[in-house]
């Protein structure tokens, strides 16, 4: 698999680059010349990966000389190879016990498969063992490595979280591998690699299979129907997989492997949608792609934001999480590598729509296994804090990667080669611990048309956070249908915001800060888009007001902000602005509050540069109401601050 790399052979290398043979000194403790025969031939075996032979030839070298030191030690490793560690461990402890001083990187060795195999104590013991001895720097810090990994297996056995991990089941998963699997915000479609043989295969071989990208949508009762191939502008005759969709479903990111216009290896790509196909496939080009390998990427929520993996030099490791970010030119920014990074190998970056929570799998930290999956949060724009390990059983002794996570925060999806799967890898979900979920995030869907000629139009959205005036999600509904899906983080309020050239904008509140801890329902609603003509009126939801009161709260600069940018844009517009209450109080009260209120409003425009000659003010009371002023709901709805375009 080119977009990652899995096989019993990485167990292997990864331990054998602890010591590999080095362990043995040049004079082989040995007299017996036959023994030394059988020893080089079976280290010969080894080097080509022929196991089994060599495992034959040196159990012939240890007949010739039972007190062959060396013949134990490569038996050792050999074993290793095969997955039986107690065994392994077994000749380890056979050659350690002729001569404990023989060579005290053996130590390393043996605590390294002690751990592997959970006998963590005795590991801790072992390497106790070995600082008896004088060893330099680097194999110090080997054996640092070892207890460090040992001790947080220790403390992650004896702490272990709730794992149930449930199969995605027969329409997705099959005999061959599945990964990389990617949601849309709304949970209703997942994107995912298969690779298996090519149609026509005549062997099993490496190169005889191909990967591709496939989709699977789920179904009412909570399965996955058969998963279908995405159209051969996504899929080309080279290799493409690790996707991703962004939050809005109207781009996907993907890696191809080989193609004649690729800058190396592997590149990134992206499409856009258009009605239910996708199109326009282009390689991201000299600003993000290399001529190293460059891989699984992951686009963030904010629609500016693209992680992605990379082998390319400039990182702390041998392969690195970078970011880029598109700015309003269209143009990706120069990469460069997270803050998490380590000097092995990160990969696996998933971004979470809430923008801020980070899952990624590393073997540069302490963990269970080759690569653990971790989480992390984003502190700003490009730091991030401690990365925490997901948990045991979560996390096993074998390659945990490619993972992401359902919008609610509640379950994740990933790849794995448990046992009971349909095939060699497989897809499945479970429900992740409570410190390792994001903030639950809620969507807004619906379509965007003219409203004269329902006309489906390509709307820009952008949603606000009012505390901070920070945008946090850009996206935009799809120019074929018109149809948008917008993610909402909980636990703060947020302005929604809608714009196309020529009409009038949209504004939605929602306030969700008191939601924290709660199911979030999701929103349900179409935006009719009014062209700019006298007459037509837009009430501004983000306008706000203490109570019997009329001066503007700091959360209401972002919605000002945008009515300043839209009279900028439209330079020969006069307004009016309204302000408008409920019926609670006199008629002369709500008069004049309602007069205060547009005056203020009046009075940020022209202090923020807006000519006072394309401005006026009235105060409406409750003479307007646009719902009953029987029900608090429609009280609320009654308070509002409106423009009206009077002079175009």
């Amino acid at each position: 698999m080119k977009f990652f790399i899995k096989s019993v052979v990485l167990a292997a290398l990864s331990f054998l680059s602890i010591t590999a043979c080095k362990a043995q000194p040049k004079e082989l403790a040995t007299n017996s010349r036959k023994a030394k025969e059988y020893f080089e031939q079976a280290n010969k075996y080894f080097r080509l990966r022929y196991i089994e032979d060599a495992l034959n030839t040196i159990d012939k070298a240890i007949e010739k000389d039972e007190e062959f030191i060396d013949a134990y030690v490569l038996k050792a490793q050999l074993l290793v190879e095969i997955d039986d560690l107690e065994q392994s461990i077994n000749y380890y402890k056979k050659g350690i016990s002729i001569d404990s001083t023989f060579n005290p990187r053996v130590y390393l060795e043996l605590a390294h498969v002690q751990s592997k195999a959970l006998k963590l104590d005795e590991a801790l013991e072992t390497i106790k063992a070995y600082h008896r001895f004088k060893e330099d720097d680097y194999w110090d810090g080997k054996a640092e490595e070892i207890k460090e990994t040992t001790k947080t297996r220790k403390e992650l056995i004896e702490n272990p979280v709730d794992f149930d991990p449930q199969n995605l089941g027969p329409g997705v998963n099959n005999r061959f591998f599945e990964h990389s699997p990617t949601l849309r915000a709304d949970g209703k479609l997942i994107y995912f690699t298969k690779n298996q043989p090519r149609v026509g295969a005549m062997s099993s071989s490496r190169s005889e299979f191909d990967e591709d990208i496939y989709m699977s949508r789920k179904k009412g009762d909570g399965t996955w129907a058969k998963a279908e191939r995405l159209s051969k502008s996504i899929n080309s005759p080279f290799r493409e997989g690790a996707a991703c969709i962004s939050p809005d479903g109207n781009y996907i990111f993907f890696t191809s492997c080989g193609r004649r216009e690729g800058l190396g290896s592997c590149d990134l790509y992206i499409a856009s949608r258009k009605g239910e196909q996708w199109v326009n496939p282009r390689n991201l080009g000299k600003a993000v792609n290399t001529r190293h390998w460059d891989s699984q990427p992951s686009f963030s929520s904010d629609g500016r934001t693209l992680y992605f993996v990379s082998n390319r030099p400039g990182g702390p490791g041998k392969k690195d999480i970078w970011m880029t970010q598109i700015g309003d030119d269209g143009k990706w920014s120069d990469p460069k590598p997270v803050s998490f990074n380590t000097p092995g190998d990160d990969l696996s970056p998933y971004a979470h729509p809430d923008n801020k929570t980070f899952y990624f799998s590393s073997d540069g930290y302490p963990g269970m296994g080759m690569r653990d999956m971790f989480v992390v949060e984003k502190i700003s724009a490009d730091s991030f804090g401690e990365p925490k390990n997901l948990g045991y059983p979560i996390n096993t002794l074998d390659d945990e990667v490619s993972l992401s996570v359902g919008a609610d925060g509640k379950k994740a999806y990933y790849a794995s080669g448990m046992p009971g799967g349909f095939g060699k890898w497989d897809l499945y979900s479970f429900e992740l611990p409570e410190y390792a979920r994001p903030t639950p995030v809620t969507y807004a869907r619906g379509k965007v048309y003219d409203k004269k000629t329902d006309k489906p139009l390509r709307a820009k959205f952008e949603l606000i956070d009012l505390e901070t005036q920070e945008r946090v999600v850009e996206s935009y509904s799809d120019p074929e249908n018109g149809e948008f899906l917008v993610v909402v983080p909980t636990e703060k309020n947020y302005m929604l915001n809608a714009s196309v050239e020529g009409y009038l904008f949209f504004s939605e509140n929602f306030e969700l800060s008191g939601e924290k801890g709660k199911d979030v329902n999701n929103y349900a609603f179409d935006v009719p888009m009014k062209p700019i003509e006298k007459g037509e009126t837009v009430v501004l939801k983000n306008i706000f007001f203490e109570t019997d009161k009329y001066k503007l709260k700091p959360q209401s600069k972002a919605e000002l902000t945008k009515l300043v940018e839209f009279l900028n844009n439209n330079p020969t517009l006069k307004i009016e602005i309204g302000g408008h209450t409920d019926n609670v109080g006199s008629k002369n009260y709500n008069q004049q509050l309602s007069e205060n209120r547009a005056k203020s409003v009046y009075t940020y425009l022209i202090d923020a540069g807006i000519n006072a000659e394309r401005l006026t003010f009235k105060g409406y009371n409750f003479s307007e109401p646009i719902a009953s002023n029987d029900t608090e709901e429609g009280r609320a709805q009654n308070r509002r601050t409106e423009f009206k375009i009077i002079e175009k």
